[in-house]
Parts: C-alpha cells; sequence; structure tokens
C-alpha cells in the first residue's frame, strides 16, 4: 500500500462522521437502528480482518477490499428491515473510528 493510497483512504474517511449525521437524521427509529446494527457488524468484521494491532496500510488494504464483504455483512445485520442504502459509508465511519488505534495513528486527525 503506497502511502498516496492511503492518504486518499484517510481523506474518505475523514468524511464519513458528517455523511453519518445526515443519513441518520433522515431515518426513523426502525431505519436508525438497521443502520447502527448493520454498522456494529461491519466494524465487527473490520476488526476480525486486520487483528488488534494494525497499521494504517492494514485498515487502508482492508478498506479497498471491503465492497467484497460489506455489502453482505451489512444486509445481514439490518435484517428484517432492509439494509442501509450504501455499505461504504459505513466502512468509511468504522475505518474513521478505527484509525485512531493504528500503530501509525497520526495525531490530530
Amino acid at each position: 500500500m503506497t502511502e498516496a493510497e492511503t492518504e486518499v483512504a484517510l481523506q474518505a474517511w475523514a468524511e464519513a462522521p458528517a455523511a453519518a449525521r445526515r443519513v441518520r437524521a433522515g431515518l426513523d427509529q426502525r431505519g436508525l437502528d438497521s443502520f447502527e446494527r448493520a454498522y456494529a457488524a461491519v466494524r465487527g468484521e473490520l476488526v476480525r480482518r486486520v487483528g488488534q494491532s494494525y497499521s494504517l496500510a492494514d485498515l487502508s488494504r482492508a478498506w479497498r477490499e471491503a465492497d467484497r464483504w460489506a455489502p453482505d455483512v451489512a444486509r445481514d445485520a439490518a435484517a428484517p428491515a432492509p439494509p442501509p442504502r450504501s455499505s461504504t459509508l459505513l466502512v468509511d465511519l468504522a475505518c474513521q473510528r478505527m484509525m485512531r488505534s493504528a500503530r501509525d495513528a497520526r495525531p490530530g486527525r
């Protein structure tokens, strides 16, 4: 994973909290519960994939591969309600939270 690829990932993750706030604001309670279940499941799977000790490059690599697994994880966790429209936001949000615990976390991010 190159530094440039990691930087692109960091920029995407930085936008996730604001995007999630907008999505959550538009949901009713059932939709919000579904969103939170899906987010927790995606975050749990991401933790499983990178382990307890990971670098930003490891997290970025898992982020780039998330389109292969995140939609299924989000759908299964959200059931019986429909899953959130985009599992990409869930992955970005999970990565944004997890980047602070990376071995090479950058202060101020």
